[in-house]
């Protein structure tokens, strides 16, 4: 027979835990409780921006998880409505998921930290390589993929050509991505193999209305 004091432990209850707003949150939505307690800044200048809210936190927490099939966010729209500043805050979102443990990338011989990286087309496109290293992150950001494109004849195809290899072989791969332009123009102005891809296998594509005010205007 066990001492009462030894049974007294085993069948001792530990104290309940207090939910916090977060776990709350993520229970009510299925978002990762790192997305959910995340300090998010969404600054809503205008109703119209509401609906990309729940597309970004709903990308981070599917990248986090590892779900499948992995898929593309883009917010397109007018300038100045703060889809860089909501996506920036994405991808700090996710860094700092890998920096604490949450999300990892599984490997023959165990795990190891993601690659992220954030690119402008007009700028780091220019190597004929780019494409293909760029191809190879975890999640990459690419802001304002109309950057460049519609510079000059020469230029400007040039970087249409590097943005539509680049999200060609990012096709399957987590991809954040942002424009001035909607998707019609972005298949009249870019490419329009990138266009038909923006809402494949599920992905999020948020258009923001034309008359959402640019941040500077309000």
């Amino acid at each position: 027979m066990q001492p009462i004091a030894q049974v007294l432990r085993a069948a001792a209850v530990p104290a309940p835990q207090v939910a916090t707003p977060e776990d709350i949150e993520a229970a009510m939505t299925g978002l990762h409780p790192h997305v959910a307690g995340w300090p998010w800044r969404f600054e809503v200048y205008h109703p119209g921006l509401e609906g990309v809210l729940p597309s970004v936190k709903a990308f981070c927490s599917a990248v986090i998880r590892r779900e499948q099939p992995r898929r593309w966010l883009s917010l397109l729209g007018p300038s100045g409505v703060g889809k860089t500043h909501v996506l920036k805050q994405a991808l700090a979102c996710l860094q700092s998921a890998a920096a604490r443990g949450h999300w990892k990338i599984p490997t023959a011989t165990g795990h190891r930290g993601p690659q992220l990286a954030h690119l402008v087309p007009a700028v780091d496109l220019e190597d004929f390589r780019a494409a293909r290293d760029y191809a190879r992150y975890d999640v990459i950001y690419i802001e304002d993929i109309g950057s460049g494109a519609a510079l000059d004849r020469g230029a400007g195809a040039v970087t249409r050509s590097r943005i539509a290899e680049l999200l060609q072989l990012r096709s399957g791969k987590w991809t954040l991505m942002d424009a001035n332009l909607y998707r019609k123009e972005i298949e009249a102005q870019i490419d329009g193999r990138i266009a038909s891809r923006l809402k494949r296998d599920g992905s999020w594509m948020c258009e923001v209305p034309q008359e959402v005010p640019d941040f500077w205007d309000r």
